[in-house]
């Protein structure tokens, strides 16, 4: 064997890996598609920040600046991913992209565009947010308006003074909606298709992310139940905005289909002050307009599409028979099949407790179970107080 992990992906979730690897001896092989370390944060729209909370969003090991906001900047979450790797001090291949991923006796080979080497476990770290995802709506071809995904949106003060569709009430429109309800926009629409269940990012200025923590241990049906009641207390009928009702509690959407809460800054008070009206699913576009379900017919200056990302594992993995219909993972995190051994997936799932802040719990897991494959003696592993990144 060349050598014994390899990681595909030098995101967060591959981050936290490889500390929790190195911390029981265990020095992972890091492959990188892109030429540096937060690519995928950097190209995304200048007002982002994280939806979690600062305290809770940092990976194992070393902490954020305590003079970050509660929620971190794009640039500012940047910046430590790239102190986080100078602290790890592993070696980190960029450039570099997995191929094809075939078992062998022993473990598995591993094919990128520079070479192919061997390893007893491979950790597929790369991340749920990979492939941009647009319906293929009827007509949407010849349709000569504007069409962006969200993935594209860059600033919110680009559409001052225009008509804007929000497609889907996921995170990814609602963040947009909580920046354009901030500018001066002509009377826009948001389309849903199905109902989703939202949430403040804060409530009288403090983070609601930690209070969200300690309500891990109700069952589901409590958990469905408080964010039900929260919902109603906060927004009011869901009716009367004209938002369908979730088919599922907000828990249990979560844990059986990896669909959490939106999180509200602003877009719902936007929406009950009209600067956005729900409306149904499109059914169809012509050059000049769309058709909803409902027979409206809209012109909007710009659509713009929250409507997510696919895995894009197929490729890579398609031929092991490890993905479901919709190309995620039948396993994750430290879950593993009889069948395939040593084959990890980190990163993927999604988390109505945040995706960094269970990536610690998970990544830990993980590296105690390579560890005992790898037959490595499991030494006291006692999490002493972490460092705080210095940005100077």
């Amino acid at each position: 064997m060349d050598t014994d992990v390899v990681i595909i992906g030098a995101g967060p979730a591959g981050l936290a890996a490889a500390y929790e690897l190195k911390e029981r001896g265990i020095k992972a092989l890091i492959f990188e598609k892109s030429s540096q370390v937060g690519t995928p944060w950097r190209n995304r729209h200048d007002q982002l920040c994280l939806n979690t909370y600062r305290d809770l969003s940092d990976l194992p090991g070393l902490k954020m600046p305590s003079d970050y906001p509660s929620f971190p900047t794009r640039d500012q979450f940047v910046a430590y991913l790239e102190s986080y790797v100078q602290f790890l001090n592993l070696p980190i291949e960029y450039d570099t992209y997995a191929q094809k991923i075939k078992q062998q006796s022993g473990g598995w080979q591993v094919k990128t565009n520079h070479s192919v080497l061997s390893c007893r476990h491979v950790i597929v770290s790369t991340g749920s947010d990979k492939v941009p995802f647009t319906p293929n709506w009827p007509g949407k071809t010849k349709y000569q308006g504007t069409i962006i995904h969200s993935g594209a949106f860059h600033h919110a003060e680009d559409y001052a003074g225009k008509s804007v569709l929000l497609v889907g009430a996921g995170n990814s429109s609602i963040d947009i909606g909580n920046y354009l309800v901030k500018e001066k926009i002509k009377p826009s629409w948001l389309s849903v298709r199905g109902g989703n269940w939202f949430g403040p990012k804060e409530i009288f200025g403090f983070a609601i992310h930690p209070l969200a923590i300690y309500a891990r241990g109700l069952p589901l049906w409590m958990m469905d139940l408080s964010i039900t009641l929260a919902n109603r207390l906060l927004y009011g009928s869901f009716s009367k905005l004209g938002l369908p009702k979730p088919k599922k509690g907000a828990a249990t959407r979560a844990v059986e289909e990896f669909v959490v809460p939106a999180l509200d800054d602003g877009f719902m008070a936007g929406l009950k002050a009209g600067q956005f009206t729900v409306v149904p699913e499109i059914k169809n576009f012509t050059e000049t307009s769309v058709e909803l379900s409902d027979g409206q017919i809209l012109k909007p200056d710009v659509i713009i599409c929250g409507t997510g990302y696919q895995f894009g594992l197929e490729p890579l993995l398609g031929h092991l028979d490890v993905l479901d219909k919709r190309g995620f993972p039948l396993f994750y995190a430290d879950q593993q099949s009889d069948s395939h051994p040593g084959l990890w997936f980190l990163g993927h799932n999604t988390s109505l407790f945040g995706n960094m802040y269970i990536r610690r719990e998970e990544s830990n897991q993980l590296a105690i179970k390579i560890s005992r494959m790898l037959e490595i003696p499991l030494k006291e592993h006692t999490r002493q107080t972490e460092p705080e990144v210095s940005l100077n």
